[in-house]
């Protein structure tokens, strides 16, 4: 191919690194003998010129790498235990790796390429732009779950329908009367929290309910801002307190439940709570959580049928958004009548 002819040899790639070209091999199959910061040299090297080779001399790993940034109780435990059910009938191995932050991800995304997996399943949708390079110039396939940003066209992704989830979690507590409805958001930054925030001030404008700047609090997904942020709300003068919150996941949820218990409110008698990725302990809390239920299973199933594809050489749909439903338990009631 005409691209592949204005590539630099490795001998090239060795001048400009100042080593040699047997060091260079040793980078590009994957081998032990090189120093972590002569190899980062080498990589950055071939990222820059477009260097892109397959690993001729070390096999391909019969197994896919979820890669997250560390294992929360949230969607990650739900992927990890559809992806391991759905390859159980495959000669394929799941292996988790936690990369940490910072250095200690770059360091994690290059012990990822000298194992050379399969496949790549990244759980952590900001994966950056280095690291999804580094899977691209060893040709291991990689797919973003529910990514942030737009991909390029060769990037493999599945997310879901996260508008709709929370126009539909927002509905159910429109249709049972309320009307001061919190949200506590996800990261500014994360198409999935856009999305879900977008849906939730769709169905207010449909019922033509104000927003209130004051009812919506910004969070990160993650528990301690999640509580913090349910203190903001619940905090405020009883007469402009939420009656409800939509706790865009079942991580918030949970400190919702933990914050207005501690000022003495009742669930869901006094404050309704809808959470949003239906994983445990949602249907095993007091009063059970109503939430919004992400598909899992089809998730997993996707990714590795694209990784599998895309070794074939077969992608049919580069990226997939998949439905959400909601899953309406006890944490959900009318509001008290004033």
């Amino acid at each position: 191919m005409a691209g592949d002819m204005k590539k630099p040899r490795v001998s090239e790639i060795a001048k400009l690194a100042g080593v040699s070209t047997a060091t260079v091999s040793k980078v590009i199959n994957g081998r032990e003998g090189v120093s972590s910061s002569t190899r980062a040299r080498i990589e950055k090297i071939m990222e820059e010129s477009g260097y892109s080779k397959s690993l001729v001399t070390t096999k391909t790993s019969q197994t896919i790498e979820l890669v997250l940034t560390e294992v929360m109780a949230n969607g990650i435990n739900a992927m990890i235990a559809e992806t391991t059910e759905y390859v159980k009938s495959m000669p394929i191995g799941i292996t988790i790796t936690q990369t940490g932050r910072g250095k200690r991800s770059e360091e994690s995304f290059r012990e990822i390429l000298n194992r050379n997996p399969l496949g790549v399943i990244l759980l952590l949708s900001n994966a950056t732009e280095r690291e999804k390079t580094l899977l691209r110039s060893r040709n291991i396939p990689f797919v973003i779950i529910d990514s942030i940003g737009e991909g390029s066209q060769d990037t493999l992704g599945v997310g879901i329908d996260n508008w709709t989830g929370g126009l539909i979690a927002t509905e159910h507590l429109i249709k049972l009367g309320h009307q001061r409805i919190g949200i506590i958001t996800g990261p500014q930054n994360a198409e999935s929290a856009q999305a879900r925030y977008s849906g939730y001030a769709t169905a207010l404008r449909r019922a033509g309910i104000q927003l209130d700047p004051e009812l919506v609090a910004y969070g990160d997904y993650m528990p301690e801002r999640g509580y913090e942020c349910a203190c903001q709300l619940l905090d405020l003068p009883a007469a402009k307190r939420p009656t409800a919150i939509f706790a865009c996941n079942d991580v918030t949820a949970l400190n919702v439940y933990r914050a207005a218990r501690q000022r003495g409110l009742s669930l869901p008698a006094d404050l309704s709570v809808v959470g949003f990725d239906n994983v445990y302990p949602a249907q095993y809390l007091y009063p059970a959580l109503t939430t919004i239920s992400q598909p899992f299973d089809m998730i997993a199933r996707k990714a590795v049928d694209m990784i599998l594809d895309a070794r074939a050489g077969s992608v049919a749909d580069h990226y997939l958004i998949l439905p959400t439903r909601l899953v309406v338990r006890e944490s959900t009631t009318a509001p008290k009548k004033s």
